[in-house]
């Protein structure tokens, strides 16, 4: 078992050029089989989503390339292919391959999805926006997957009972090529569905409003490849804002600005975190000491959930107590153990959490997903003495090459086998 071993008590210092984003990859990757040529991606991040993606279109016959951060993908050979459960379980995009199937060929089946162990993940929101554009959608006969079928898909009404990037991303992709107009309403507000259909927009396809709630697209007969430049990870860029906070570092973040990490740069900003524009990104510059905020999160723009373990370590180490609800993902707090054996005062009630500030020291803690990792990794820069974080896969789901972008920035953290402890406590 892998594990961190980092060394706190150390500001960070210095620039860090944050990956492309995960979320747009995730979908820029199905979008590209629906053009009839290749398409090449740039600032594509080198994470394990983005690999499981990668080899689920080989498989399916696509010709893809993924080399210095560009990926190149011919799917003129895709064919038809059932994506079984052990696939579909490593990430929860591979759902955008129901919409993908139904485009190309009006039949599509698709394992249930996975991710992160954060709670339930329905998939009910996808299976309304295909069955509103026309496709018959339901469990397999055993139960491990999604199947549809359409006669052709047509352009319809769908209305989100809540904002969801899968479901929004779904309706996108099937909508670009059905017959007449589709309008979305309630869709996800955020800088990635901004960025795919910017995307789709490029290979031909007639959308409008994306990045507001009401979102029109007009089906296309075709879309065509093209090249297109993905936007920087906006909660990859929040965790090392976080880390410069909670270390009173002073950190340079480029390849995002300022407007995309939203509602993240306003709260560090309450806390006494001073943020200036930089040519290509922005500086960081944490107090001597953070103060405490209250923050909910909710769908962008609000104050987004993937920012929300960043921030509690963060706090952990503030003046005062902080309050975070959470209600996108209510099991989001499994951070709070691990957090509590390093001597922060954490105390989790239904959907929310009091955060003391404390002065934190190193421990043994486990991540279960990927942004509890990012949340240990913080914690322990600021604590005192040695920390130690196994679950560390789950970070490289979602970010690439993060312990040694933070040893750039002066952080002492290496990858070792874990104590015996902590290989008990995690097997």
């Amino acid at each position: 078992m892998r594990a961190w071993r980092i060394e706190g008590g150390r500001p960070l210092r210095g620039q860090v050029t944050v990956g492309g984003s995960k979320y747009s990859a995730l979908a820029a990757i199905p979008a590209c089989a629906l053009a009839q040529g290749p398409c090449v991606l740039h600032n594509v991040p080198d994470i394990l989503d983005v690999r499981a993606y990668i080899a689920m279109m080989r498989v399916c016959g696509a010709d893809v390339r993924h080399e210095d951060g560009s990926l190149r993908i011919d799917t003129r050979g895709l064919r038809p292919q059932p994506l079984p459960a052990a696939w579909s379980a490593a990430l929860r995009a591979s759902t955008y391959m129901l919409a993908v199937q139904l485009v190309l060929w009006g039949d599509a089946m698709v394992g249930l999805p996975g991710g992160d162990r954060i709670g339930t993940r329905p998939v009910d929101m996808h299976v309304k926006a295909l069955q509103a554009l026309g496709a018959e959608v339901g469990p397999s006969a055993d139960g491990t997957a999604i199947a549809a079928r359409c006669a052709g898909l047509r352009g319809g009404h769908v209305y989100f009972d809540q904002p969801s990037v899968g479901a929004t991303v779904q309706a996108l992709l099937a909508a670009v090529r059905a017959e007449g107009e589709t309008r979305l309403e309630n869709a996800y507000v955020g800088p990635f569905i901004v960025d795919v259909a910017n995307l789709l927009r490029a290979m031909g396809a007639d959308i409008r409003g994306a990045g507001t709630s009401t979102v029109r697209v007009r089906g296309v007969r075709a879309l065509h490849g093209v090249e297109h430049t993905l936007i920087g990870d906006q909660a990859e860029a929040f965790t090392f804002m976080a880390a410069a906070a909670a270390t009173a570092g002073r950190v340079g973040v480029l390849g995002i600005d300022a407007q995309t990490v939203g509602a993240g740069v306003t709260k560090l900003r309450e806390a006494g975190v001073r943020i200036d524009p930089l040519p290509g990104g922005m500086v960081v510059e944490g107090p001597e000491r953070l103060g405490a905020v209250d923050v909910q999160t909710g769908p962008l723009p609000a104050f987004y959930t993937d920012y929300h373990p960043p921030l509690a370590a963060a706090m952990a180490t503030a003046s005062g107590a902080s309050r975070i609800v959470e209600t996108v993902w209510r099991e989001r707090f499994g951070y709070a153990e691990g957090l509590c054996a390093m001597g922060a005062d954490v105390k989790v009630h239904g959907a929310g959490a009091v955060i003391r500030g404390a002065r934190l020291r190193g421990a043994e803690v486990g991540a279960a997903e990927s942004r509890a990792a990012a949340a240990y990794a913080i914690a322990g820069l600021a604590a005192a003495g040695e920390t130690f974080v196994t679950g560390i896969h789950h970070m490289e789901r979602v970010c690439e090459a993060f312990p040694e972008k933070l040893r750039a920035l002066g952080a002492q953290i290496e990858e070792v086998s874990p104590r015996p402890a902590v290989a008990e406590a995690q097997a």
